[in-house]
């Protein structure tokens, strides 16, 4: 009977053994098989928004100070990005801000040429110029700790800090921005309130919730009023760590029943400061979509199998230095000093391209740019051909001189600046580039003074200068060293002398400079003074000896 029982028993356990066995296979079978596929599927597709995929991602740094510079080199880089196919762009901001003409042109790029799937990155920071092109993206997405806001239009000069504005002044510098602001706003979904308390200080707005599904919106003191909440007692922050969980505002219409259902939630910006957003305020106020730490993260975010860098370019670098204040006024100056040496000593050479290098930095770096016209850079050139011409054709008639000295001047200006005079940024860039203009040419006359002091008479300055001495009949000139008359030599002008011309002392011609009056050729003149190679004269009065 045991027997017949065990005979019994033995198969249905062996058959249970087996299903277990065989269940556990299973359970390590699926286990496997979801390890694998999230080790080679990183990024899942179907949890990114369709508006947002692309698999292939262009990654576009904007760094330092916006300016016509950046604009140029992000042409080119969209370009570039869309020429290889790339379905997105996304644009790494960090920046404090910049020219306003620039960054409105940016914008307007951004919108009609970058890919519809544009994000920008503030990755660290974006204030000023920088808050507006991330604005004008499709999305905007922040790293741990960036922040960006303070976009009020500022006018700074070189060296002398900002400029304070009239309010007029100020107001027809604000209504471009605040239009393009409401432009923003209506695209993007957010309250126009919240956009403008980045330009202007006009009045404080709140974050109230509704107490029955948590809702939030962007509120005003009116809204306040008219909802009756006291701003004076304000409720503690929605709870949450980073605020990537935080609803978005809403925009909805205030109505009687509304009252008494809504809370403060906290103060977003009072009215004697302009807006800073923080990366977690950014999230919870609506303005941001996530919080991307790295490269890595940015790619899951669009859920991309490819992620390139475009950075700006050696050549753009190298622009950008040369059009900045501190070098133009270097330029200039270096160009005064080396026009002045070649046309007191003719036919160096090495002065004469010194300053048509620096010539050529000056107008050409702007002309990459599109800034300088052919009009400005032949405008230029005919200024030193008149200053040419006043120098060796017509000495002494100082009209034409200083019709090409108003030339060159007119036309450096002109070079650094854009075409619409009318707008309130380009008058501030006019009044910048007409200050550094002339600040290089004070400079430069600085600077041809002290040379012309303190290194007249040192050999290195003496080897620059080529010098003639005058022998024999054929008065043939040989190189060597220049014999200066000493104070009260005689000799006869060789030239008009308005105030600087040569001087004839016996068979030797020298540089000459009048002590301030004009001296007709053939005046008998008589030595003041030494001036390196050159000489300090004077005329000689009608009842003193001429015989030199």
């Amino acid at each position: 009977m045991v027997d017949t029982l065990r005979r019994v028993r033995l198969p249905k356990l062996t058959v249970a053994l087996a299903l277990l066995v065989y269940a556990a296979t299973l359970l390590a079978h699926a286990a496997t098989l979801t390890v694998s596929a999230q080790q080679s599927a990183p990024v899942l597709v179907t949890s990114v928004p369709a508006a947002r995929q692309a698999q292939r991602v262009a990654v576009l740094p904007i760094t330092g100070a916006i300016d016509d510079v950046t604009l140029w080199s992000l042409e080119r880089r969209l370009r570039a990005a869309r020429d290889q196919g790339f379905d997105a762009v996304v644009l790494e901001l960090d920046t404090p801000g910049g020219e306003v003409s620039a960054m409105l042109d940016i914008c307007l790029r951004i919108k009609s040429e970058a890919p519809t799937n544009t994000v920008a990155w503030i990755h660290p920071k974006a204030f000023s110029a920088g808050t507006f092109i991330a604005l004008a993206c499709r999305e905007i997405v922040v790293a741990p700790g960036s922040v960006f806001g303070d976009a009020a239009p500022i006018v700074a000069m070189p060296g002398m800090g900002l400029t304070p504005l009239p309010a007029a002044e100020r107001a027809k510098m604000e209504s471009p921005l605040l239009d393009e602001l409401d432009a923003y706003a209506q695209k993007r979904g957010d309250d126009p309130r919240l956009l403008h308390a980045f330009v202007a200080v006009e009045r404080e707005i709140w974050l109230i919730t509704r107490t029955s599904d948590g809702a939030v919106r962007i509120a005003d003191g009116a809204d306040l009023e008219f909802l009756e909440l006291d701003p004076t007692i304000p409720l503690a922050r929605i709870a949450q760590s980073d605020g990537s969980d935080a609803p978005r505002p809403i925009n909805h219409t205030l109505t009687d029943a509304d009252i008494g259902a809504w809370r403060i939630v906290e103060l977003i910006d009072d009215e004697t400061r302009l807006l800073v957003v923080q990366s977690d305020e950014a999230l919870r106020w609506g303005l941001a979509s996530a919080l991307v730490k790295d490269e890595a993260e940015l790619q899951v975010f669009f859920g991309a199998n490819e992620l390139v860098r475009f950075p700006e370019s050696w050549t753009e670098s190298v622009v950008r230095w040369l059009v900045s204040w501190p070098m133009r006024i270097l330029l200039i100056a270096i160009f005064v000093v080396a026009l002045v040496i070649e046309t007191l000593h003719p036919g160096l050479s090495i002065p004469g391209a010194i300053a048509a290098c620096a010539l050529l930095l000056l107008v050409g770096a702007p002309s990459i740019l599109g800034l300088a016209e052919w009009w400005e850079i032949g405008l230029v050139l005919i200024g030193i051909g008149l200053i040419g011409v006043e120098i060796f054709v017509l000495p002494g008639t100082a009209f034409v001189g200083l019709l090409g000295g108003l030339c060159v001047l007119c036309g450096l200006i002109a070079s650094f600046t854009g075409s619409d005079p009318t707008s309130a940024a380009e008058r501030s860039g006019l009044l910048t580039a007409s200050t550094t203009t002339i600040a290089g040419f004070t400079v430069g006359a600085i600077l041809t003074w002290f040379a012309s002091r303190w290194f007249g008479e040192t050999r290195l300055f003496k080897s620059a200068v080529l010098s003639a001495t005058l022998v024999g009949a054929n008065d043939t000139p040989v190189l060597g060293e220049v014999r200066v008359p000493s104070a009260g030599s005689l000799g006869v002008a060789d030239t008009d002398l308005r105030p600087s011309g040569r001087a004839r002392f016996g068979n030797d011609l020298i540089d000459a400079q009048s002590t301030g009056d004009y001296i007709a050729r053939g005046v008998t003149i008589r030595v003041v003074s030494r001036m390196g190679s050159s000489v300090v004269v004077e005329a000689l009065l009608t009842n003193e000896s001429n015989t030199p």
